[in-house]
């Protein structure tokens, strides 16, 4: 059975080498998760939150105008 994650606060949690093959991430927040190594076969991840936090891209865009 496919694990259900949908909608969920997920920032920072480690899935790294997991099977989470056909899991649901729609609507959940992945931010800075780290996926490392994991089976994401026909996994959702539609309307998932990820990326990085405004702050560090604003950092960055800064950095790269220096």
């Amino acid at each position: 059975m496919p694990q259900d994650y949908s909608g969920q606060n997920l920032r920072g949690r480690s899935f790294r080498g997991l099977n989470l093959e056909e899991a649901n991430f729609s609507g959940a927040d992945i931010r800075s998760a780290d996926f490392s190594g994991a089976i994401l076969i026909d996994a959702n991840f539609s309307d998932a939150k990820a990326g990085l936090r405004r702050r560090w891209a604003i950092f960055l865009v800064v950095i790269l105008c220096v």
